[in-house]
């Protein structure tokens, strides 16, 4: 079952990489009160370029988008920045995972490539933000532990 992220009072930097803007206002609608302050790339490879710049330590959050420029661009860019030493906490936001038997079939494969939790977007176009924790550090990151 999705949680809610614990609200935060802190501002922590994160990095949203999506492609559609209605959907990134909506995601940053929902973090920015849990204290991040993000910066923006419109698709994966501005994300990775945005991240070896700023460097694998500068965020303590990406959130990105699997479906960019008609491709599935945002599981290169999460192998991309696993590999070059990502430790933070990341995201997949994305509307291919609209469904709960796709969400329970999809959460072994998400865990494998490095993702830590899912944000639905359909529950965002109704005003909901649901995460669903898929690793360890996903879980205490939603647990705000």
């Amino acid at each position: 079952m999705p949680t809610a992220i614990p609200d935060r009072i802190v501002s922590r930097p994160a990095l949203l990489i999506d492609d559609n803007d209605d959907y990134a206002a909506m995601l940053l609608d929902h973090l920015i009160p849990r204290g991040f302050h993000f910066d923006r790339a419109c698709n994966a490879r501005e994300g990775i370029q945005v991240v070896r710049q700023a460097g694998v330590s500068a965020f303590e959050l990406i959130v990105t988008d699997i479906t960019m420029d008609g491709h599935t661009a945002g599981l290169r860019l999460i192998r991309k920045v696993r590999r070059e030493g990502y430790r933070g906490v990341l995201i997949v936001a994305s509307t291919g995972f609209d469904f709960p038997l796709v969400l329970h079939l999809s959460r072994p494969v998400l865990n494998l490539w490095g993702v830590d939790a899912l944000v639905p977007k359909e529950p965002l176009k109704r005003g909901r933000f649901e995460c669903l924790a898929i690793s360890s550090l996903g879980k205490r990151f939603l647990t705000g532990g």
